[in-house]
Order: C-alpha cells, then structure tokens, then sequence
C-alpha cells in the first residue's frame, strides 16, 4: 500500500518539478522558491522523501495539524496570498523581495510590546472634594489619610493584584451582542455576561501597563448566596498563601439600584463623549465587631484611588462609601471593592468603565512611591 501511495507522490513530485521550472524559466524564481517551501511542510512530501533516501516508512503523528492545499498562481508577482493560510503567514508584501535584502538573512523575533506609562490626570481632587458616604459613623480625616504614604510595595516580585468576584453571577441589563440566560433577575453563570467579564477587562487594562495580575473567576454565590463572602475569604487566603507578594484584592461587583416604580436604574457617566457605568469604591471597616485593624490604611489607599478617578474623570465616581462591614478587606493594605454600575446598565458600558478604573488605578500605583497626595 505504502509502494502505491510512494508512486502517487512520486507523480506529484513530477508535476511539482515541472511546475518550479515553468516557474524558473518565466523568471519567478521568488515564487518558485515559495511553493518549494510551502511543500516541504506537507506531511507527505517528507515521508516521500525520507523514503527515497532511507527506505523507511515515516509512520503518521497521532495528532496533526492542518495540511493546507497547495495552490500555484502563475498570473503575476502580486497574487493574493492563499485564503487557507493561517494568518500569521499571510503578507502583503510583494513576493520579490527588494534587491537589497537577503533571502537567507534571518529575521529578528517578534518584540513584546513595551507596557503602556500610567500618566496622574492634570489635576488630583483634593480632600474636600471627595465626599465619604455609608452608614459607618467613624470620623476620618480625609486629608491627613489621604497625604499618608501608602505601605504598598509594587517592586516585589510575583503577582500584585488579585482579583475576585463574591457575587460572580452579578449580570446586567441585556443588550444585544450581549444576551445571556439568565440564573435569576439580573443574574447568569455565563462568565462573559456577568460582572466576570468586567473583571477580566480591569486585569487586561493592568497588564497593559506591566502590572502582574491575577483573576478568579470562582463563582462564590452560587449555589448559596449566604456563604458568598465566606467563600470568597477561602479564595483570597488560598492565594496570599500561594503569592505572598499580593498587595490588593479588587472584589468586582455589580451595583443594584431601583427607581419608584420598581424599575432597574442605571447609574451613568459620560466620558470623552462615550456613556460608561459609574463607579463606587466600598471600604469597609471594623465597626461592625470584626477584627479589621488595617481599615484606615485600605481607606487611605482608596482616597488616594478616588482622587485620580475624580480628577481624571469627573462625574464617573459616586462618593466614596464606608461601612460597617468588613468585606473580607482586612487580607492585604490595599483591599477594596468596586461597584461597577448598576444592574440598570449595560455589559457594554461596565466594560468601558473598567478601562477607566484600570488607567486610573495603574495611574495611582505608579505614583505611590513620590506620594503626590502628600502635598
């Protein structure tokens, strides 16, 4: 059988010889070289010749990849390349190569592109203009705290921010592009519709800037609401135990906000002329009888937060809340959590809100170390 398959290809070496030297003697030696190359790289022109030379049979991988046909134009130098390619050897680049550079000249590996600079908006909001909201009745300094040098340290090494979802089924009005089955009223397990979607694209957003991130995307409400935070304290243990080099946990939430008539709300914000969800930073403290010795600490980092957001985007912030709860905040100095709109808003316009928040925050972190807040 392998003795008629050999003939087979034999013949189509044959025809693929006559077709180079057609392509040789009309002076397309470029193109020549081309299908040459791209049929060295079918499986059964190897085994043919592995046979011609070693008279062994190459025996087929478990596992292949893609044979692509191969398909000669001899109409001219700027055929479209083939449709089948992948994409990463398509080109648009004429087939002759310019006079001056070398066939054999390898090429240099792709570069990574550099991470973005986080930049402070022109001007910070100051103190008094940060307005603190909830039901805590602690009083707080705001500009002693928010003049405070931060204790974070982002020069360590490993992963710096962690972040989580406590009610991952949190979802949004739906729009289309953007439907979802719903697991309850504005609630889904589908990670790409619920408020898992507006964590990834926070994480994204720090990446950019060179921060390394983490982000789970357990669902902790789900099948008990109840156990949410206890869940999600699991969680957020289990990765402090595994990177110790965490400095903030980000609990990603969704906002849910009802108007007279019983309708969801949304709360909105409009930036560089493109509706977004607003934010609300969540700082808990230890008023409500649970050890949390380092609230004012995630505070101070949260005003600091605050202060960027404000000054780079007015109207996205509402005023800052602090409660009584602690919000499993008390594991690192710079634990918050962020309502991301409400489920009145859209997926869409929590994503744009996210970015934000991710500039914003890469912002404040690139900051921290020459603490412009401290006047």
């Amino acid at each position: 059988m392998y003795q008629s398959k050999s003939r087979r290809y034999g013949a189509a070496m044959v025809a693929l010889s006559l077709c180079l030297r057609l392509c040789i003697y009309l002076g397309l030696d470029a193109k020549a070289a081309a299908i040459l190359s791209q049929a060295a790289r079918q499986t059964p022109f190897a085994a043919f010749m592995l046979y011609l030379e070693t008279g062994q049979v190459s025996r087929a991988q478990e596992t292949q990849g893609p044979v692509y046909v191969l398909e000669m134009e001899l109409a001219g130098d700027d055929a479209a390349p083939d449709a089948e390619a992948p994409a990463d050897e398509q080109t648009d680049a004429p087939a002759d190569p310019p006079a001056e550079t070398e066939p054999d000249t390898p090429q240099a590996p792709a570069q990574e592109a550099a991470p973005a600079e986080a930049e402070l908006p022109a001007s910070l909001a100051s103190a008094s203009a940060i307005a603190i909201a909830g039901g805590c009745t602690y009083q707080v300094d705001k500009t002693a705290l928010l003049a405070q040098p931060s204790t974070l340290d982002f020069s360590v090494e490993g992963p710096t921010i962690l972040i989580v979802h406590t009610h991952a089924s949190e979802s949004y009005t739906a729009e289309a592009g953007y439907e979802y089955d719903e697991s309850g009223a504005y609630r889904t397990l589908d990670p790409t519709r619920s408020v898992i979607a507006v964590g990834e694209a926070l994480a994204q957003r720090l990446r950019s800037y060179g921060l390394e991130v983490l982000h789970d995307e357990t669902f902790h409400d789900y099948p008990s609401y109840n156990d949410s935070y206890a869940n999600a304290l699991v969680t957020i243990e289990s990765y402090l135990e595994q990177y110790p080099s965490i400095q903030m946990v980000i609990d990603v939430h969704r906002d849910a906000v009802a108007d007279e008539s019983g309708a969801a709300l949304p709360l909105s914000a409009t930036v560089d002329g493109e509706k977004c969800a607003q934010l609300m930073l969540v700082v808990g403290t230890d008023q409500g009888g649970l050890n949390h010795p380092g609230w004012r600490e995630n505070l101070a980092n949260a005003l600091k937060l605050q202060s960027v957001l404000q000054g780079a985007y007015p109207g996205l912030c509402r005023n800052l809340n602090l409660r009584t709860e602690r919000f499993n905040q008390h594991m690192t100095p710079g634990s918050i959590l962020v309502e991301v709109g409400s489920n009145g808003n859209t997926l869409s316009q929590a994503l744009t809100a996210a970015e934000h928040l991710g500039d914003a925050l890469a912002a404040m972190i690139a900051a921290l170390p020459d603490n412009p807040w401290g006047g």
